[in-house]
């Protein structure tokens, strides 16, 4: 149908702070989502779930770095409860400072 840009660019990451999820569209079909809570200044991510006919391409990746992207702009830490968002945290070290649970440094002069 068409080349792999088209169908990357048919693919959206959105926030839905209504339905506490982030949601990831395929040509504007709910494809999968990522639930969270908010608690004071905390991002606690509680489960992800894609589609069955959707899984397999990676959906659930680009949903969680996405989501991270957009948390991380904001400053915010997160709680990664859910085992898929702590999996591919824990495999993504450029992620790392945005867990609440990373240990602090005790480093001093």
């Amino acid at each position: 149908m068409g080349s792999g840009s088209e169908e990357a660019e048919s693919r959206r990451v959105v926030d839905n702070p209504e339905r506490q999820r982030y949601e990831v569209l395929v040509d504007g079909e709910l494809a999968g989502s990522a639930a969270y809570q908010r608690a004071g200044q905390l991002v606690v991510f509680t489960s992800t779930e894609v589609e069955v006919r959707f899984e397999g391409q990676g959906l659930g990746g680009e949903l969680v770095r996405r989501a991270l992207d957009g948390i991380r702009r904001s400053g915010t830490p997160v709680l990664p409860l859910c085992p898929f968002v702590q999996q591919w945290m824990s495999r993504h070290p450029d992620y790392h400072d945005l867990d609440y649970r990373r240990p602090e440094s005790h480093v001093s002069d």
